[in-house]
């Protein structure tokens, strides 16, 4: 099952969107989600203007408060459950977590988890795409999700539920798959009462207004525009079309945009209605919370509410496919992308295990048959994996996802020996090239099919997935929306732990066997999606004519709980988990004699260990014009050593189920590893041999070389990527910051290994440099084993990094072509402090106070007030060593820029002329407080947080002196950073069609619009 990342996105891409250093893990439901409402603003910036979340973002202890200003007045939840009116049955109760069904037969789930002051609650619909019946094809339980989210209900407006959200710092989204539309709200644990209250009410209350439908109608137009200009996007609704002709999974989630231009408010309510019934739903509530009260309140909530009758559903079942599919679209990018797709098999069914061990053993993994024989030898791809996609509701597919090289174009685009075929167009070269690449793909097959795995494979691919399923789990949103996930998928809440069990007794002759069964060439599907030529329009996608008709078989589709029910009795029965207390310690710092710094937590929530190391550097380290060399050299550190080749140290680290990689921000370098508590040591043994012995071999760099080229190219494959490109160009001017951290391809492409060597050993210093060891572990016991390893570390670097400025940036307006079909903006404003500046608490709330959906002054303006203008909005702070930038960002149509650009200048007008009232800063507080403990769960996330005080000098007791300014801030604060930090805006658009210089100008020097009061 093809692991996806807990960002909601519609798509299966060939490039995993989790971390490199983090192993993704085995999901078995339709975990594609289509994110809306809103698009998450910390995680859209980061993308955007290319920082990372811990430049934006430092934890702190959460302190919210209720306003009472009648203008905008929260609405009013009980903070004190009643005893529920009737009873519950429990179907599991351990020590951290009790499993429940209401008399309504809702399945409840509370999971204890004391990390941090937390909760995430959650509503898991089984009303995903697949589900919607007549209206099939339409994007309808897309379209319903974004009214519920915080929508009108018979007892509160959508204005007052705005408020309280406003008002608890609430993180909040909605997500529709295939087979389940999901809800969250992500909160601090006094709040836990008002986000259980709020999804409740949603769920059973909804109003739909004709003014909320109208509005939704549009952004969700924008969500379109969106789609038609991200590949992903565009490669998975292709696969969708050509892997299933006869099943309702054949369509696009969020629909066809013809046909849900057709919907009606009434239809949505009509389905509201007919689908969202207790006994279709599962509430997860995880997180700092008293297990048994927050059943009890759920109880009581939902007493009154009766189970309904669900619709007698049927699909068809999908006809074998009985020979070779294929598939091409386009979209705009730099290079084409190919999938190889075999029909697949079901959650839990005969060879679903074994594939999800094949997909290891061929893609997932530097040590990988694909990686090694494909991309590194053959060179022909610069990346490709391997998955397996298992659903509940019907069979998924195995997939192998590629990106196809310049090197593939040279050499099978291209051959010498005939003449004729040197004049082909590029399109035609390119199609030749993503011909051979297939053909290489299928000899690595073949082998797999004819002569199976060997017992290192085997094992190593074993200890892999264990280890994921150890190091998940580690956040309360992550739990909770594992929890549902388990249930909804196989009635078992704790059937991730059980599932590794499983994997464990796979032997080799079973997967050679699956590999015969399911990979067979016959019933292969190949998807190509090519570069979209310069100036080619994408239509939007229709339902394809070549619609299948059903041959009467068909299978029956009950989605009342009542079965899930059953099998969560079974499962806890036969089952049984422990729970053990979690310790949280204290951080520990020490200073070794070379001046290293060490930075060690222990933490049992997971035996697991993070190691990290951090040292100044990074985009900082690059010399103007030579912008990507020290990524390039951290990257080209796990390519060789003086004792281990590339491929050694891929096996060692894959043979431990462990994660290690290196790579380059804007202010540091960092190399991160992650291990099961008993493989510490050899972990360390690795991490000290890549950052201290690097050969920089030739060969390696001759491979990887091409790879880091196209993958600078790649950067603009999407509109936040292409966007943020220029941007910080326009923005920093020729200081190394105008560009992202991989540099610029003409630089790389010239680099040497001699260069790489010399750039390292000149950069490497103690003083610079520190590592945090967070995880299940005794903090002497490892400043022993960091102290035998990095003794003879230097003391100082022989050259300092860059620490000046970008230049004063000067307002201007610049305007860039996109063959996407949208318009995306960013505004940017500066010179803003740098991470140490005393204004920097006052500038993160500052960005609530602008974008905190739904209660932030930039969301109404674009999403909330009249027409919705645009889809994805946000505003943030991007800084670190040197001074950085403030921006607003959003997409939308061309036609819509000048009047958003004129509504955002606007809100940044009022945030420089008026006093915040008191709810407002409040509620601002209380937004960035909960995302500041939201950041800080995991081991990795704690040890990148300390490293980067350490770093910052700003040290270990940082989080306490930013809560404390956080609770000291004032309206006049807040006004008075603005003036300082909000001027010289810089204002980029990227557009698909010229907008009129003089509209962005007056809208840029447009009067401020005075909110009403």
């Amino acid at each position: 099952m093809h692991p996806v990342s807990s960002t909601s996105i519609e798509c299966v891409g060939w490039k995993r969107v989790v971390p490199t250093f983090l192993p993704p893990r085995k999901v078995y439901m339709t975990n594609i989600f289509r994110c809306t409402k809103r698009i998450a603003v910390t995680l859209t910036l980061a993308l955007v203007m290319g920082l990372p979340l811990a430049a934006v973002a430092q934890p702190v202890h959460p302190e919210t408060a209720r306003g009472t200003n009648p203008a905008t007045q929260p609405a009013t939840f009980r903070t004190t459950p009643a005893q529920p009116a009737q009873e519950y049955q429990t179907l599991q109760e351990r020590p951290d977590r009790i499993v429940a069904v209401l008399p309504n037969r809702m399945i409840v789930i509370a999971q204890e988890i004391r990390t941090a002051p937390v909760v995430s609650a959650q509503v898991w619909v089984k009303t995903g795409s697949v589900y919607e019946q007549e209206h099939v094809g339409a994007g309808l339980s897309h379209f319903l999700e974004h009214l519920l989210s915080g929508g009108s209900t018979s007892t509160h407006t959508e204005e007052e539920n705005n408020a309280t959200l406003g008002n608890i710092g609430a993180q909040i989204n909605a997500s529709t798959s295939l087979d389940n539309v999901r809800y969250y709200i992500n909160t601090t644990r006094e709040h836990t009462d008002t986000a259980v209250e709020l999804l409740s009410d949603w769920m059973q209350n909804a109003l739909i207004t004709q003014a909320e439908y109208a509005r939704e109608r549009d952004v969700i137009q924008r969500e379109f525009d969106m789609g038609n200009g991200e590949p992903g996007r565009i490669f998975w609704k292709i696969t969708q079309q050509v892997r299933y002709r006869q099943h309702p999974a054949r369509h696009p989630t969020i629909g066809y945009l013809d046909e849900y231009l057709k919907i009606t408010r009434d239809e949505i309510y009509a389905f509201y209605k007919r689908m969202y019934v207790p006994n279709n739903m599962v509430f997860v509530v995880a997180g700092d919370i008293d297990k048994h009260r927050v059943v009890d309140h759920i109880a009581q909530l939902w007493a009154e509410v009766e189970p309904r009758d669900l619709p007698k559903l049927s699909f068809p079942i999908e006809p074998e496919i009985d020979s070779p599919r294929e598939a091409t679209g386009t979209a705009d990018m730099d290079k084409p992308r190919l999938r190889l797709a075999w029909p697949g098999t079901r959650v839990a069914a005969p060879g679903d295990y074994a594939l999800d061990v094949l997909a290891v053993i061929l893609g997932q993994g530097e040590s990988s048959r694909l990686v090694r024989n494909v991309r590194d030898q053959s060179r022909v791809v610069n990346g490709i994996d391997a998955y397996n996609l298992s659903y509940t509701w019907g069979e998924g597919f195995f997939g192998i996802d590629a990106e196809i090289s310049q090197h593939a174009f040279d050499t099978y685009g291209s051959p010498a020996e005939n003449q004729a075929q040197q004049k082909l167009t590029t399109e035609a070269r390119w199609d030749a090239a993503a011909r051979g690449v297939k053909d290489t793909i299928d000899q690595v097959v073949e082998r797999v099919v004819k002569e199976g795995i060997t017992p290192e494979e085997l094992a190593r691919a074993k200890r892999q997935i264990l280890a994921r399923t150890v190091y998940e789990g580690q956040s309360v949103q992550a739990i909770a929306n594992q929890l549902a996930s388990d249930v909804i998928g196989t009635g078992d809440p704790d059937y991730f732990q059980h599932y590794s069990d499983s994997i464990q007794k796979i032997t080799a002759e079973e997967v050679q066997a699956a590999a015969r069964k399911f990979l067979d060439p016959n019933r292969l599907i190949t998807i190509r999606l090519m570069p979209q030529p310069r100036g080619q329009k994408l239509p939007p996608m229709t339902r394809p004519a070549d619609e299948g008709k059903p041959d009467g078989m068909t299978e029956a589709v009950n989605l009342d709980n009542s079965q899930l029910i059953a099998r969560i009795r079974k499962a806890t029965a036969e089952k049984r988990s422990s729970n053990e207390a979690i310790t949280l310690g204290p951080i520990h710092r020490y200073v070794l004699p070379n001046g290293l710094r060490l930075l060690v937590q222990k933490s049992t929530v997971v035996p697991a260990v993070a190691v990290q190391m951090y040292q100044l550097g990074g985009l900082l380290a690059d010399e103007p014009g030579k912008e990507g060399i020290a990524s390039a050299t951290m990257t080209m550190l796990m390519k060789g050593t003086k004792t281990r080749t590339a491929q050694q140290i891929a096996m060692e680290i894959e043979d431990l189920g462990a994660a290690l990689d290196t790579q380059c921000g804007n202010n540091t370098s960092i190399t991160r590893g992650l291990a099961l508590k008993e493989d510490l040591p050899r972990l360390l043994d690795l991490f000290a041999d890549v950052t201290l012995n690097p050969s920089f071999p030739d060969d390696e760099w001759a491979k990887l070389r091409p790879r880091i080229v196209a993958a600078i190219a790649r950067q603009n494959d999407t509109w936040s990527g292409e966007l943020r490109t220029k941007f910080r160009e326009a923005y920093f001017g020729s200081h190394p910051w105008s560009q992202l951290p991989l540099g610029r391809a003409e630089v790389v492409d010239k680099l040497t290994t001699g260069q790489l060597a010399d750039f390292y050993q000149r950069h490497l210093g103690a003083a610079d440099t520190v590592i945090s060891v967070f995880g299940d572990v005794e903090p002497e016991a490892v400043k022993k084993e960091i102290e035998k390893r990095f003794a003879d570390l230097p003391a100082h670097p022989l050259e300092k990094s860059h620490i000046d400025p970008a230049p004063t940036p000067q307002a201007k307006i610049l305007q860039f072509s996109t063959n996407k079909p949208l318009a995306a903006v960013i505004i940017g404003y500066g010179p803003a402090g740098t991470r140490k500046d005393p204004d920097y608490p006052k500038i993160q709330v500052l960005s609530r106070v602008l974008s905190s959906f739904p209660t932030g002054w930039l969301d109404e303006e674009l999403r909330g007030r009249g027409p919705g203008l645009v889809y994805a909005v946000g505003a943030g702070y991007a800084t670190g060593l040197i001074p950085g930038y403030f921006a607003l960002l959003f997409n939308t149509q061309p036609a819509s820029v000048p009047e958003a650009v004129k509504r955002s200048v606007s809100v940044i007008q009022r945030a420089r002329e008026i006093l915040v009232d008191d709810v407002t800063l409040r509620r601002a507080k209380a937004a960035v407080l909960t995302d500041e403990f939201m950041a800080k769960q995991t081991n990795g996330d704690r040890a990148m947080d300390a490293s980067l005080n350490e770093l910052y000098e700003l040290g270990q007791d940082e989080p306490a002196h930013f809560q404390r300014a956080i609770n000291l801030l004032t309206a006049d604060d807040l006004r008075e950073v603005a003036r300082v930090c909000l001027k010289n805006p810089v204002l980029v658009v990227l557009s698909h069609e010229s907008i009129p210089e003089e509209k962005l100008k007056a809208a840029m020097e447009s009067p401020a619009t005075q909110p009403a009061q």
